[in-house]
């Protein structure tokens, strides 16, 4: 279970929903890191086509691939998003995917309400 805050007006009441956590282990952080570096790297060789600008474009992908590799290699669970109802407009929205943190922003779809939902650690 998840509460719901708005970020616009904190005197709202907060609502529930619910959110699905999903945990990696080590080869399935190393898979998604090596995914992840070769979609960077196709990136990479595919911006060495473009003319002059591939001076700046290379490197700074090569890099990125590394970044966002090790990102996902030091990513022990992810939210696979969810489901709640929104604390102004109470009509539901769908949580995001994200990383797995503490507190997640979002905005719900119908009243474009900045929103918080904050993870219960007991239900972890």
């Amino acid at each position: 279970m998840v509460q719901i805050q708005s970020r616009n007006n904190r005197e709202l009441p907060q609502t529930q929903g619910r959110i699905t956590r999903v945990d990696w282990d080590k080869v399935d952080r190393s898979k998604n890191a090596v995914k992840t570096f070769g979609i960077w790297i196709g990136i990479m060789c595919g911006s060495s086509l473009v003319p002059f600008w591939h001076y700046l474009l290379v490197p700074s992908f090569f890099i990125t691939a590394w970044v966002m590799a090790m990102d996902k290699l030091n990513e022990p669970a992810r939210s696979e998003g969810g489901d709640g109802e929104c604390p102004q407009c109470h009509q539901p929205f769908k949580i995001e995917k994200s990383k797995w943190t503490p507190r997640i922003t979002d905005t719900c779809g119908k009243c474009f309400n900045d929103l918080e939902v904050f993870i219960q650690t007991a239900n972890q």
